[in-house]
Formats: C-alpha cells, sequence, structure tokens
C-alpha cells in the first residue's frame, strides 16, 4: 500500500485539498455574487448575453466543484450512501455537463488568442468524455473504473483554479520579458501568453498528478488478474462510486 492511501496520510490530503478549493472558489465567485456586470473579471463590453453565460458556466461549474469535493470524503460513502449518490447526480447534471455546455459560447468569444481558446475547448472535451466514461461506469456497476474516472474528471474540474496559480506563476516569467524581442512591450500578447499557458499547463499537470496517483495505488493493492486466468474481479461494496 502506498503512503497516500493510509487514512492519516490521505485525510491530509483531503484536508489540504478542500481549504485550497474552498478558499480558490469564493475568490472566484466573489466577483459575480451577486451577479453585476460591472464586477466581471472578464471584460464583456457591456453585452449581457455574454455576461450571463458567462455568469451561468461559473456558477454550475462551482456546483461541481463543490460536489465533486465531497465525493471524495469515505465518511459520506460508508454513512450517507444516498446522499452520496444525489451528490453525485448534482455533480453531473447540475455540475459539469451545464457547465461544459456553457463554455462552448464561453470560448468562442474569449478575447485571450487562439491558443487560451483552445485550451478551453479541449477543457470541455475532456470534462464530457471523462464525465461520460465515469457515468457509464457507474452504471455498470463498474465501480473501481468509475472511481478512477472521477478522479480524471475531478482534476480537469480543478483546471479552472489551478490555472490562476499557473498564471501567476507564468505572469511572472512572461513581464520578466516584457521589453525582450519575444514581447516588444506589447501587454495584449503577454496577457494573452500568460492565460493561454496557465490553462494547458493546469490541465496537463492535474491529469498527469492523478495518473501518477493512479498507477501508484494500482501498483500498491497489486495487479488484476490476467485475462483468461479464470478469475473476473467483482465491484466489492468497499468500491461503491465517487
Amino acid at each position: 500500500m502506498t503512503q497516500l492511501n493510509q487514512p492519516a496520510t490521505r485525510a491530509k490530503w483531503l484536508i489540504a485539498l478542500s481549504v485550497f478549493t474552498l478558499a480558490a472558489l469564493g475568490y472566484l465567485l466573489s466577483a459575480y455574487v451577486p451577479p453585476d456586470i460591472e464586477n466581471s473579471r472578464v471584460d464583456v463590453h457591456g453585452d449581457r448575453v455574454r455576461y450571463w453565460l458567462l455568469v451561468g458556466h461559473i456558477g454550475f461549474g462551482a456546483v461541481a466543484t463543490a460536489a465533486g469535493l465531497a465525493q471524495f470524503w469515505p465518511a459520506l460513502r460508508r454513512r450517507r450512501p444516498a446522499l452520496h449518490r444525489w451528490t453525485g447526480r448534482a455533480y453531473f447534471f447540475a455540475g459539469i455537463f451545464p457547465s461544459s455546455i456553457l463554455l462552448i459560447p464561453v470560448a468562442a468569444m474569449s478575447e485571450s488568442g487562439l491558443s487560451n481558446m483552445a485550451g478551453l475547448y479541449a477543457q470541455t472535451v475532456l470534462w464530457v468524455w471523462t464525465g461520460v466514461a465515469g457515468l457509464r461506469a457507474a452504471r455498470a456497476r463498474r465501480y473501481a473504473d468509475h472511481r478512477e474516472w472521477m478522479i480524471r474528471n475531478y482534476a480537469v474540474t480543478l483546471a479552472a483554479l489551478t490555472s490562476r496559480l499557473w498564471g501567476g506563476a507564468m505572469a511572472l516569467i512572461v513581464f520578466a520579458q516584457a521589453d525582450s524581442r519575444t514581447y516588444q512591450g506589447n501587454t495584449v500578447a503577454m496577457i494573452h501568453d500568460i492565460a493561454s499557458s496557465g490553462l494547458w499547463l493546469s490541465l496537463l499537470f492535474n491529469l498527469i498528478a492523478v495518473e501518477v496517483h493512479l498507477q501508484r495505488r494500482k501498483s500498491g493493492a497489486g495487479e488484476p488478474a490476467p485475462a483468461g486466468s479464470g478469475r473476473r474481479r467483482r465491484p466489492s461494496r468497499a468500491s461503491s462510486p465517487v
């Protein structure tokens, strides 16, 4: 068993994840609750349709972020299985799916360059793909696979928050080169690079970290029986959905 899977260590990681997620989510929502177009961190140029698409995407994304975080706490699965299932449904149908749909027009109206637009579309595809894979696994009662897909899916969900951290780091690097031949004092180009690199790095490192964790957990638990061995893995009660 890996160190990360030990209860005490896992609890510490969950607490750290919860503190970061709730703090970052609170900061993100502070500009949009209550809704006021003048407080928007994205300049929508007075376009109320664009603003409400953005607010809807952020609002449903906030539901996904909070509901997904709750799914990681083992006590919810053990003591409140019905609440766990309803929280999971909220994560899917009041969180990632409506938020990802609204992300399509939000990305299309992005003014942070084609690289940032491509990153938003990539996030949408990854969000829906991993979400559908997790949902299908749950309905087929392949709960171990379901948990793995939902961990990947939540890594994509968190990219909206961790991209702010990467964006801050990239801002230091980019603005240090403001007068270089690369930017030549072009502030717009610098902002575009900060936004796009922060998003792409967030998606990349979130998914790499998750895959490393999943592979370490598999190694610690032992490999499943090889194909054709006559043994078939069965979902156990302990492998309930995330």
